[in-house]
């Protein structure tokens, strides 16, 4: 039997001559995180300078841009800024939840009541409520968090429920993004137990901090012409509230096959800013689960039949002409190299698009969105078809 040789890319094609090329989307030098692209972890996010340098290639002002896989919001932020209308869908409350504080068309007048909210616990939050009846049903929160933690993050949530939007849902991002910090989870992207010594204060401290680290970055956004974005709830194979032929550009980067779960990795926050029915939309939706695709004699094969039905809607929701730009990397499953970049071009194919250009972009070695030891995702598939 043939050894595996593991690496990141598997593909038919020149894998120099796509290397080569799509150095023009490295952008190694650049800033990725203006703006508030930084607001909230999210594993396997694209840097903006993509869906920014495809938004003025292929689109002009006014037109709909579209991110099926909108993560925590970064195609759509980038049509925003740019004068173009946006939607975004993802199953993931975690993901709308940073997507919505991240899109919002804030005012001045906002960043003077979040400053006040800032003032307000600078030295903590011991004057705030008990609030038990924040703290989530969930049977494992034990196993999570210590209970001081628990106490104070829901007096943490109180505070801030207080507050009328838009600047309550940022600061439950802010909430959301520092609750694996304060628990006993590894890590955004590890899902293992490790104890260590959390008192309550650390809520305060990591609040306090993220907020003022906001608050620096959104007078950036408060930009003339920007136009207002939709973050919708959703499954991206089924998504008949976009109507046929209304879309100018999709620039999305699909779930990678069998090398994240995003429901598993996000479960403490979901249970701490959404409700039971979120929790359980995410996890029957998920495409690409790792945990499904490590089972033993696993295939790919239901990975590429929900991908084959996003596909499907994405012909129909795009304008004729309309671009399709598709961010992706291989796999391996039951120990067998997946090019997944090369069956995406087929099954793309067979629903009528057609190719325009393909790359393959290096990731930058200190900026990979997959934080993980000796990752083998170095390199990802840029597809572009148009209808």
């Amino acid at each position: 039997m043939k050894t595996l040789i593991r690496k990141a890319i598997y593909t038919r094609e020149n894998e120099a001559e796509l290397i080569s090329s799509g150095n023009e989307w490295n952008f190694h030098e650049e800033i990725t995180n203006d703006y508030l692209h930084s607001l909230h972890p999210y594993p396997a996010k694209f840097i903006p300078q993509i869906p920014r340098r495809a938004i003025k290639l292929w689109t002009k002002n006014g037109d709909l841009v579209y991110d099926p896989f909108n993560g925590c919001g970064t195609t759509i932020f980038e049509a925003s800024i740019a004068g173009r209308y946006g939607i975004g869908t993802d199953n993931n409350a975690v993901a709308n939840l940073a997507s919505r504080a991240k899109t919002t068309l804030y005012s001045y007048n906002d960043i003077e009541k979040l400053n006040a909210f800032s003032d307000n616990i600078a030295n903590g939050f011991d004057f705030a409520a008990r609030r038990d009846d924040l703290i989530p049903k969930n049977k494992n929160l034990l196993y999570w968090f210590h209970p001081s933690i628990i106490d104070r993050l829901a007096a943490l949530k109180g505070l801030i429920l207080e507050e009328e939007e838009p600047v309550r849902t940022l600061l439950m991002a802010i909430f959301s993004s520092i609750i694996v910090r304060v628990s006993y989870q590894d890590s955004d992207t590890r899902y293992s137990r490790i104890i260590r010594n959390i008192v309550k204060n650390e809520v305060d401290i990591a609040f306090s901090q993220r907020l003022k680290e906001i608050l620096i970055r959104l007078p950036e956004t408060i930009i003339k012409g920007r136009t207002k974005v939709d973050v919708i709830q959703a499954d991206s194979r089924n998504v008949p509230f976009i109507k046929s032929k209304s879309v100018s550009l999709i620039v999305t980067s699909p779930p990678y096959l069998n090398a994240y779960d995003y429901h598993k990795y996000h479960r403490q926050r979901l249970h701490w800013i959404s409700n039971e029915e979120d929790i359980i939309f995410a996890r029957d939706n998920e495409i690409g689960s790792h945990d499904e695709f490590t089972k033993q004699n696993a295939t790919p094969d239901n990975y590429f039949n929900d991908m084959n039905s996003c596909f499907k809607e994405w012909f129909r929701v795009l304008k004729d002409r309309g671009y399709c730009l598709i961010i992706i990397g291989d796999a391996i499953v039951s120990k067998q190299a997946v090019p997944v970049g090369d069956i995406f071009v087929d099954l793309l194919l067979t629903q009528g698009f057609k190719p325009e250009n393909r790359w393959i972009r290096t990731l930058h070695s200190t900026k990979r969105a997959f934080n993980v030891k000796n990752s083998r995702i170095s390199h990802e598939h840029l597809l572009l078809f148009r209808k």
